[in-house]
């Protein structure tokens, strides 16, 4: 369609220019016929482009200019290439946005209410709210890229605050800066931040920003006219920064099989960037999701001089994060929490943890107000009682998918705390021995001790005193600021740059290698080491296990490895992270074996390349190979040993005297919510408001002139002389006695000018007002009166007959709606939103309202009744029945019959009797007090010690089994009926 109406602008322009044929006998002019206008203010208004999708600017004084378009006319080529062109650009523009109004609505929606206005000032439909530069967004609300911040700052903020170092050593600052990385780390939203800081001080930097496709087109020549121009704006408003978001798509690679217009651009941006004209103080800033599809020759220093990685944050830059976007809540979080949840959301980015908290508040208000969900009218809510807990936050990240593990889950994670009673004395011992082996991991857990919104580097924050005590100078001659120290004659021979083997700056690490051995089910593969992996999130970790090697078919598995190593080593400090060793090493090749481990020697002695391997069986029976790889006498290996009896009291304590003695959760009563007063109508813009009054005011300004210019032909009129000036009432003393509202033709002139006037209904009131008073005071009797009511209807029908000729009728219907909507926005109080909210109906309540509601209580039994008590033999009451719910039926004669009888207990029976919510917490209470307590109690210490020597998925299975036991029985009351799980045990052991 774009291309057909391109097609039809260009045979529209090529028609103007070939209306005149080269013809040796000249064209006569042909004389076209245009019909007359009606009368003077006659509005001819072109509606025949009004379909049901498309709605066009109202404006009057556009509409009265009508355009004429003769064959002579285009005798000269006035009109150049860049007009015809942004011509055809406009109407183009204008006919797509026609096509994307929302389907939801027609014609008249859209030619009613708050979107007319807006389209009669000018704003497109399908752009109704603009998109603008949030002016919150600071270098404050980014979270966990201090370092980004800090090499910006040193680009952009540091060249107008500090000239004067650029000017001593005569350098200029990096003027161009590359963002990569995954999806939702915070790219685009610091260069938003960026451009916010630039906007406040004195000098102010201009900031342009462009997406991948804005600059592109279809016309030849005009993508790189467009990088042009803004190149040229950005150097006249230096100093200024030019945003590429989704560069990728403005600057791929150039390659032969591409189309010539990208390499046309991608030439014309290098040139641009980095050619024979100095750019000056313009900084160049691209943003890209995949950082291999951008031109090699944008990357190098004087086009892009710095590369930085926007990777997923780790648990510090999480909790700063989690920080950010709950700092306006009220009551705030706690630090522990946030602290917890940040350990919590691993492989998480910048928006999955906004899209977390935003989950969080919505299972707040579903847990707080379920009600709203069943209505469809607005209810009123105390948003003061939505507060969020713990269960709100793990229900969100249930449903949330991380934007990293939607691919491939990342292989760390945190022990969970079902695991932890079981696995932290072993996770701490190997966590002992990975800080032995490898010291590089101490520096991932380091707080930063200074604080503060600063985030210097903590090595920047130390004397180096040190580091220039006792060496050569590097300059000729001893510069005054320069500490002088004695040369010694070790000193003299030293290399200038020899910090980088000094041990004092960073830390040393020959070949790490850590092995987690032991016996099958050990949790090594399956806990500790993604645990251990959790600890070092900061570092990039790269898996070299079996599915790496053979997933990927267009490679080889040798070539697998060897790319698994060369991405270890060019992001230093790393882990290389190789499970399952034992079966990874009997299923390879020789060839794979061979070339793992020549290049595992190829890793620098002190390179901090990390190796992490877990071991379903002990050490001794490894292959040598493998043993060779880790050694023991280094502390490079780490025996694990099956649970104690104490780690399984702690696993099982929690399960089998907290969760089975839990009661069953109790029906919530729901709250009638009363229903909402009615929204007011969305409000305009402060600046569309003024363009509205603006119009509004200029069509009531085109009516005043018309009602004057009829009201002098009336007055002027000479038939209509007694109507001109009010009655005297000296003369006609009795005239007020009849007439209660006296109206003449001078009072509708002082109403014209006091803008009392807002439709041409209101001026015809009073024309027929004057009428019907003259036709009262006047009877049908004297010849005279006669003659003065035949005036009178001359008036009314005169009148009439002038607005029906020369009032436009869509004139008309605009001042009507002028006068509706300044109606609307003035204060009415009897205006339909401000009614009183509906009451609920009072209705008896319906099933569903029934199982809701409370249930009734009971009277307390007498105190001197006994209790029940529970005893081993099995006796059939008459007052036990199947169902697990309180029946409030009889509940005073079931708390008799349960008091004379005597409840058992049997340990396969699911059977149990309940009669009332007040018994049921007292039996509850007795039996947790007494011999229920007891009976878990001793059923914990037997599993403990029947279980001695499970290994960990033993262990595990042990406890799924009897959580599905407790599952099972959640929803009953007498929580006796769970001790069947002993026959269970028995069945395991």
């Amino acid at each position: 369609d774009d291309d057909d109406d391109d097609e039809g602008d260009e045979a529209e322009e090529a028609g103007e220019e070939n209306d005149r044929p080269y013809n040796l006998r000249q064209r006569k002019t042909v004389q076209r016929y245009e019909a007359p206008p009606i009368g003077k203010y006659m509005h001819f208004l072109n509606y025949s482009s009004l379909r049901s999708d498309t709605i066009l600017t109202l404006d009057l004084s556009r509409l009265s200019r009508v355009k004429k378009h003769a064959i002579h006319s285009s005798d000269t080529t006035s009109s150049s290439d860049e007009e015809r062109f942004e011509r055809r650009k406009s109407k183009s523009m204008t006919r797509a946005r026609n096509r994307c109004l929302p389907m939801n609505l027609t014609a008249e929606d859209l030619a009613s209410g708050v979107l007319r206005d807006r389209v009669k000032v000018g704003a497109s439909l399908a752009d109704v709210d603009p998109m603008n530069l949030d002016p919150s967004v600071r270098f404050d609300n980014v979270g966990g890229l201090s370092n980004h911040i800090q090499s910006l700052k040193e680009m952009v903020v540091f060249p107008l605050l500090y000239p004067e170092i650029f000017e001593k050593f005569k350098i200029q600052p990096p003027r161009g800066c590359l963002f990569y990385g995954p999806p939702g780390t915070g790219k685009t939203l610091v260069a938003r931040a960026l451009a916010n800081e630039c906007s406040h001080g004195d000098r102010k930097v201009s900031f342009f920003m462009r997406k991948g496709a804005d600059c592109l087109s279809k016309w030849v020549g005009e993508s790189e006219r467009q990088l042009r121009l803004l190149f040229d704006q950005a150097y006249l408003m230096r100093p200024s920064i030019i945003f590429f978001d989704e560069i990728d798509g403005l600057a791929p690679v150039r390659s032969s099989k591409q189309d010539q217009i990208h390499s046309s651009i991608v030439s014309t941006l290098l040139a641009l960037m980095d050619g024979l004209d100095s750019r000056g103080e313009i900084v160049v800033i691209g943003a890209t999701n995949r950082l291999d599809s951008i031109d090699p020759a944008l990357r190098r220093p004087g086009r892009f001089d710095r590369e930085f990685l926007f990777s997923l944050p780790d648990k510090k830059a999480r909790k700063h994060i989690l920080e950010i976007h709950t700092r306006d809540w009220n009551p705030k979080l706690s630090e522990p929490f946030l602290d917890e949840l940040a350990e919590k959301c691993v492989g998480y980015c910048g928006a999955d943890i906004k899209a977390l908290c935003t989950e969080a508040a919505l299972m707040a208000l579903r847990r707080r107000y379920p009600q709203i969900y069943g209505s469809s009218v607005k209810l009123k809510l105390d948003v003061a009682s939505i507060v969020l807990g713990p269960g709100d936050f793990s229900k969100a990240m249930r449903t949330i998918v991380p934007a990293s593990q939607r691919a491939l889950a990342p292989p760390g994670r945190a022990l969970s705390p079902t695991l932890r009673p079981l696995l932290a004395t072993s996770f701490s011992l190997v966590l002992k021995a990975l800080l032995r082996v490898f010291p590089h991991a101490q520096c991932t857990d380091r707080d930063n001790t200074h604080g503060g919104d600063n985030h210097l580097l903590e090595e920047d924050l130390y004397s180096d005193d040190d580091n220039e005590e006792g060496s050569a100078s590097i300059y000729e001659v001893q510069p005054a600021a320069s500490p002088k120290s004695q040369l010694t004659s070790s000193a003299m021979h030293r290399p200038f740059l020899h910090f980088s083997s000094s041990a004092l700056q960073q830390p040393t690490a020959y070949r790490p290698r850590l092995l987690l051995a032991g016996a099958p089910g050990s949790g090594q593969s399956s806990h500790l080491a993604p645990a251990l992996l959790h600890h070092l999130d900061k570092l990039p970790v790269h898996r070299l296990d079996l599915p790496t090697l053979y997933s990927v078919s267009a490679k080889t598995p040798e070539e697998s490895c060897a790319q698994v190593f060369r991405e270890a080593r060019r992001s230093v400090p790393s882990v290389v992270y190789m499970p399952h060793i034992s079966e990874w090493w009997d299923t390879v090749s020789d060839t794979v074996k061979s070339t793992f481990l020549t290049l595992l020697q190829d890793v620098p002695s002190f390179s901090p390349v990390l190796v992490l391997a877990t071991a379903e069986t002990h050490y001794s029976k490894l292959s040598d190979e493998v043993r060779s790889i880790f050694q023991r006498t280094y502390g490079e290996v780490v025996a694990l040993s099956p649970p104690g009896e104490e780690e399984i009291r702690h696993f099982f304590s929690d399960l089998l005297l907290v969760q089975a003695a839990r009661p069953p959760p109790r029906l919530r009563n729901a709250e009638v919510l009363p229903v909402a007063e009615a929204p007011g109508p969305r409000v305009l813009s402060a600046e569309e408001q003024r363009r509205l009054a603006e119009q509004e005011e200029n069509t009531l300004r085109e009516l005043r002139l018309f009602l004057r210019d009829v009201t002098k032909r009336l007055a002027t009129d000479k038939r209509f002389n007694i109507f001109s000036k009010p009655v005297d009432i000296e003369e006609v003393s009795d005239y007020l006695e009849v007439i209660r509202q006296p109206m003449d033709l001078s009072t509708v002139m002082t109403k014209i000018d006091t803008h009392q006037y807002l439709t041409a209904k209101d001026f015809l009131v009073d024309i027929d007002l004057i009428c019907s008073n003259a036709l009262e005071y006047n009877p049908d009797k004297d010849p005279g009166d006669k003659v003065i009511r035949h005036r009178a209807c001359s008036l009314k029908d005169t009148a009439h007959a002038i607005f029906a000729a020369e009032l436009d009728p869509e004139f008309d219907r605009m001042c009507e709606e002028i006068k509706e909507a300044r109606r609307k926005r003035g204060p009415q109080p009897n205006e339909s939103s401000n009614e009183p909210p509906v009451a609920a109906p009072d209705k008896p309540p319906d099933a569903s309202e029934a199982r809701e509601a409370p249930m009734p209580k009971v009277e307390e039994p007498a105190a001197k009744e006994a209790e029940p008590e529970i005893t081993g033999k099995h006796t059939e009451p008459h007052c036990l029945g199947g169902s697990s719910q309180p029946n409030t039926d009889g509940d005073s004669e079931a708390i008799a019959c349960a008091t004379r009888c005597s409840i058992t207990v049997r340990l396969s029976d699911c059977a149990c009797a309940v009669v009332s919510v007040v018994y049921i917490c007292k039996m509850y209470l007795f039996s947790k007090t007494n011999d229920f307590y007891c009976f878990l109690q001793i059923l914990l210490d037997m599993v403990v010690k029947k279980s001695e020597g499970y290994s960990v998925e033993q262990l595990e299975r042990l406890y799924s089994l009897l959580s599905q036991c407790i599952y099972k029985h959640r929803r009953e009351y007498d929580k006796t009926q769970l001790l069947e799980v002993r026959e269970t045990q028995h069945t395991l052991v």
